[in-house]
């Protein structure tokens, strides 16, 4: 019975609310071109790939001293090494190092990497442009003022700060055409946010992440949605010009499909009881990832419940005037969401 009321619903949306929104609302770009930013752009990623293997104790040594701080973060804690402790004359340590700078696999990689990648001036300045907005929204934000770009041997590091250092995987930035993807185990619906496109993307998340001060912890459904809505709300802040389907994760299709049954998605979660759901296991699957969502037709893409926090906020910031510094430090998602008046 339970289902036969979601197709119901389902058929009653498409019916009526093809025309209601059919493209997603574009974010009012501000003027940055008069804040300054610092960042200090270190292509890492080619000079541990020309290091010499005659003399690779030595070469290793003379990138420590280039990289003073980022060459031991980057063996320790960004490839599969134990504590390298800077050892770089210990025979043990550098053979090790080499063993995996020489394999064949890691060669192929590196040498993709360099052919997509011949150079990161586009990269750079659309992440420079992004931190720009971060200041103008944030201007108590502490920032990175390194940039530096490394290929970490496939270990899913797209991106991250480190006190004051940006760093960019590059090797997740491959295109869903990157055979190595598949046999890591990445869903296919997610590889749509792992080509070049999407380094500025991933760049403004980690400078969320290392930001926002948001607890993981919440206790129900509408304070999940809030919580990652808030994520993507900040997003289309900083990053005016970008893709909202990307931000999403979703291709155009689904946020096309989003965008067209926004209301019935959340007249389902209202007759459903789950916006105060907190249940764990029932919940979890609307706010993250996935190729779709249960009781959904199979174009209707996973974290709905995220998509829906965002049109949240969005209708909060339309109804309140509060400035987005304003908006993310408020912690009261049931606030939010009776302040917002949302109505889709």
């Amino acid at each position: 019975m339970k289902s036969r009321f979601i197709y119901l619903l389902l058929a009653v949306a498409l019916f009526t609310g093809l025309s209601a929104c059919n493209e997603a609302t574009e974010e009012k770009k501000v003027d940055v071109s008069d804040i300054k930013i610092t960042l200090n752009v270190k292509p890492f990623y080619k000079d541990f790939a020309a290091l010499d293997t005659e003399r690779f104790g030595e070469a290793l040594g003379g990138l420590k001293n280039k990289y003073p701080e980022f060459t031991d973060f980057f063996l320790d804690t960004l490839l599969p090494f134990d504590r390298v402790g800077g050892a770089y004359n210990d025979r043990e340590a550098t053979a090790a190092i080499k063993n995996i700078f020489v394999f064949k696999d890691y060669k192929h990689l590196t040498d993709t990497v360099l052919k997509v990648f011949p150079g990161t001036k586009q990269y750079d300045e659309a992440i420079a442009e992004m931190l720009q907005h971060t200041r103008y929204y944030f201007p108590k934000w502490q920032l990175p003022v390194e940039l530096t770009y490394f290929v970490s041997c496939l270990n899913r590091w797209t991106a991250f700060t480190n006190d004051k250092v940006l760093g960019i995987g590059l090797d997740m930035f491959l295109g869903p055409d990157f055979k190595p993807y598949e046999a890591l185990g990445m869903p296919q619906y997610a590889l749509i946010n792992h080509t070049p496109e999407n380094i500025p993307l991933w760049a403004a998340r980690a400078v969320y992440q290392d930001n926002s001060g948001n607890s993981p912890y919440r206790k129900d459904l509408l304070e999940l949605m809030i919580a990652n809505g808030k994520e993507i709300f900040f997003l289309r802040k900083v990053l005016p010009d970008f893709k909202f389907n990307l931000i999403m994760g979703y291709t155009p299709e689904q946020l096309k499909w989003c965008e067209a049954n926004e209301a019935m998605v959340f007249n389902l979660f209202l007759q459903q009881n789950l916006l105060f759901n907190k249940d764990y296991q029932t919940i979890m699957r609307y706010v993250t990832p996935g190729p779709n969502s249960a009781g959904f037709p199979p174009e209707a893409p996973g974290n709905l419940g995220t998509f829906i926090g965002y049109k949240i906020l969005k209708a909060y910031e339309n109804k309140t005037g509060k400035t987005v510094a304003e908006i993310m430090a408020d912690e009261d998602a049931n606030s939010i969401f009776q302040q917002s008046k949302y109505k889709p």
